[in-house]
């Protein structure tokens, strides 16, 4: 019987965390569209996504610069057609 309990304990814990994790997209998904309706009825195109400023660009700007980075180092690979700067010839 303890074996059961304990078993049963978990069940009901993870269908607690199902129904909580349910709730919260719900309500997530609720507030998404009604933010959406509201930029459709000031006039902002949000027919497709909503259009929110991103909370932090971090991330971003520094895949950017990586980015940017990357394509100079393949401009000057391109530009010197292959040429080793080494003096190992």
């Amino acid at each position: 019987d303890q074996t059961y309990g304990s078993l049963a304990g978990v069940i009901v814990f993870l269908l607690w965390l199902w129904l909580t994790n349910l709730a919260l997209l719900f309500g997530a998904e609720l507030d998404a569209e009604l933010e959406r309706g509201r930029q459709l009825q000031a006039g902002i195109a949000a027919e497709e996504t909503i259009q929110l400023p991103p909370r932090d660009t971090r991330t971003s700007d520094k895949a950017e610069k990586k980015h940017q980075k990357d394509v100079a180092d393949g401009r000057e690979l391109r530009e010197s057609a292959g040429r080793s700067t080494s003096d190992d010839d």
